[in-house]
């Protein structure tokens, strides 16, 4: 149906340069099990291009495949982009709503040293190891995060 209106009207491809177009406008339209079709496609074809792994990431995860978001997560930040927290910090999200609290907290542990400032990784190790038991490591992020917040509230310029 989308690609098929570009070419009933005669109008120039819209999606040509955007391996990930497709698949955006059926996101956009709630069509996620064609939007999944279609950025499993454009990753196929672009397996090493991060901004379609991401993409990817949220269709499924949007889609309710957590599975599927977590495979594209895990190419993403062990592969792609090994330095990116936001890769890490999904992860962890995503394990802690599975209640994988081991493998969320392996995933903020990594996020919170690449960043150690950004308050959503530290707390999510603060959560997840005070879950586990670790108490020293939980006492630690918690006495962070505080530091985190305190920052924000004087500084929120700073704050994202």
């Amino acid at each position: 149906m989308v690609l098929g209106l570009a070419s009933v009207t005669g109008c120039a491809n819209p999606f040509a340069g955007n391996p990930g177009a497709i698949a955006e406008a059926y996101e956009k339209a709630g069509r996620y099990d064609e939007a999944a079709r279609e950025i499993e496609l454009a990753v196929r074809s672009h397996p090493r291009n991060a901004a379609l792994r991401r993409q990817a990431t949220r269709i499924h995860r949007e889609g309710g495949n957590d599975d599927r978001a977590l495979g594209h997560l895990e190419v993403l930040a062990v592969d792609l982009a090994p330095g990116d927290a936001e890769a890490w910090i999904e992860i962890g999200d995503l394990e802690k709503r599975r209640e994988n609290i081991d493998d969320a907290y392996v995933a903020y542990r990594r996020a919170a040293q690449l960043a150690p400032d950004d308050v959503r990784a530290v707390s999510g190790l603060a959560l997840t190891a005070d879950s586990l038991g670790f108490d020293e490591e939980a006492e630690a992020a918690y006495a962070s995060w505080a530091e985190l917040e305190q920052q924000e509230t004087e500084y929120p310029a700073n704050s994202r």
